[in-house]
């Protein structure tokens, strides 16, 4: 801190560049498909990506992707996972059998968090909770089109803090949090651990406290992330 005048003032921490994905004049082409069979909400996360210069298609249906995307294009599938006739975990299934090229980006309402997790586990890339924010929902697209162009991004400082968050964990707390990773719900989790669901919730709410987690997503992903790392 430097000392000016009499007060204390903070050192500002210098910005850090634009990635690619944020550098409109370096950005590859990249485009996102949404399927959500609500209205307003396809409509609403359609407009807040636009405004961030992307190319955006949506579709009520799954289905209705299923027909239409045809010639490979570089971008992102944002896929809800409950929709009408073929569900979106359905049509997850069916294009990882097809070696589809995109990345998929699940959207779950909390009770569907342990099948998005699943779906991660199947090959799914990330999940979003709803509601969805649009802060969350660029974010992801910008991991996915790092992902896709083979980006690599700085993460040591991110695990450096998952681990020390994780080391502040109980031992019961780290069992509970493995058992939310594999995709159990907490009425799965309480079962497994003779408990009761509340109990289990209480856990899983200062597990979230102590890993500094915005969300399921972000907890979930934290800990993929760090898991990649252990194995890499």
């Amino acid at each position: 801190m430097l000392q000016k005048r009499g007060r204390i003032t903070r050192r500002k921490k210098k910005a850090a560049p634009p990635t690619e994905f944020e550098n409109l004049k370096k950005r590859k082409e990249f485009s996102v498909f949404i399927v959500e069979d609500d209205q307003a909400i396809r409509a609403s996360m359609k407009e807040a990506l636009e405004e961030e210069k992307l190319v955006v298609h949506d579709y009520m249906t799954a289905m209705e992707f299923y027909r239409d995307y045809r010639e490979v294009v570089p971008g992102v599938l944002i896929l809800d996972i409950r929709l009408p006739g073929m569900t979106g975990i359905e049509l997850q299934e069916k294009l990882a059998t097809e070696d589809f090229p995109l990345p998929v980006v699940m959207i779950s309402g909390h009770a569907d968090v342990p099948m998005a997790v699943r779906a991660m586990k199947n090959g799914a890339f990330d999940f979003l909770c709803k509601p969805v924010r649009v802060d969350d929902m660029v974010q992801a697209v910008s991991r996915a089109y790092n992902f896709y162009y083979d980006i690599d991004v700085e993460m040591d400082d991110e695990l450096d803090e998952t681990e020390d968050s994780l080391n502040r964990l109980t031992t019961r707390e780290r069992e509970v949090l493995d058992h939310v990773v594999d995709g159990l719900s907490s009425r799965e989790i309480a079962e497994e651990l003779t408990v009761s669901t509340k109990t289990v919730e209480a856990h899983r709410a200062r597990i979230n406290d102590k890993m500094r987690a915005d969300n399921v997503a972000h907890l979930i992903r934290m800990c993929f992330n760090f898991n990649a790392a252990e194995e890499a």
